[in-house]
């Protein structure tokens, strides 16, 4: 019933509320709303303006750091506050912080291919500071599969070499939110299945970090709002997969992927 509820993109916004009481982790706490609001950073991208829409629709108050360039299309008609800056740049961090009042924040930047990926530590090195000194209450950051413990998965020889620095700065930055004494969320993916597509209803976060597999962007969303203010997500790195989703004709790509990039003894083609 609920896998056929999330199939309805209306719907699912509608209803996200209710879905995620649902849904969410037995025995968590949540807090009261009423604290302050939730800081997105990558708000305008695909995978961070899924996470803002589910946010607004479950009755968050959210606010979206962007570039004076970025794109907000995908956000129109959405009742969310902008502010405007360089996520690498200090000045610009201590103002979005210290003039807003933030209980959480979701960080699902990202930088543009051919970029320096030193930006995924640096931007966490500030975002993890200025959280620290206004009283943020829980850092969401979505990172890969691949960092930091979960190396031991990845035949790193067989990525491609953009992806490679992107692992490992986003290893560093991983480590900057665990070590800056901000309660913290880590959501690692592997892949994302491609644009529009809709989760099975059947998306989950493991605790258990050999856990792989592809996850939509809707579905990402969907876990990261269960996360917010639940107790039961703080402190943890979580996998992402949807290992209901039906990849179809693409089956076959996927998983010739997988078995070059994760060890086997990481991955079972389930067809097989």
């Amino acid at each position: 019933m609920v896998r056929q509820l999330l199939k309805t993109t209306g719907f699912r916004r509608s209803a996200l509320a209710l879905l995620t009481a649902l849904l969410g982790f037995a025995g968590a706490s949540v807090q009261a709303q009423t604290d302050g609001g939730v800081l997105v950073f990558g708000g305008t991208g695909k995978l961070g303006s899924e996470i803002v829409q589910d946010l607004v629709a479950a009755g968050n108050t959210v606010t979206v750091m962007s570039r004076p360039t970025s794109n907000r299309e995908r956000l129109d008609g959405l009742e969310v506050s902008f502010v405007v800056g360089d996520m690498l740049d200090d000045a610009d961090m201590k103002r979005i912080f210290t003039e807003g009042n933030y209980r959480v924040v979701v960080d699902a930047s990202g930088q543009v291919m051919g970029g320096d990926d030193a930006f995924y530590y640096q931007a966490q090195e500030l975002i993890s500071t200025y959280a620290k000194q206004t009283g943020v209450k829980q850092i969401i950051l979505h990172g890969a599969v691949g960092a930091g413990d979960s190396a031991r998965l990845i035949n790193i020889e067989e990525v491609f070499p953009f992806q490679r620095t992107a692992i490992e700065a986003k290893s560093i930055a991983e480590g900057v939110l665990q070590n800056s004494g901000v309660p913290y969320t880590i959501i690692r993916h592997l892949s994302l299945l491609p644009d529009g597509s809709v989760e099975s209803g059947e998306a989950m976060l493991s605790r258990d970090r050999t856990t792989v597999g592809p996850v939509t962007r809707d579905g990402l969303a969907r876990l990261t709002l269960e996360c917010v203010d639940n107790t039961d997500c703080l402190n943890t790195i979580f996998h992402a997969v949807d290992l209901g989703y039906d990849l179809g004709d693409g089956a076959e790509r996927f998983y010739d992927m997988y078995e070059r990039v994760i060890k086997p003894e990481f991955f079972t083609r389930p067809d097989k």
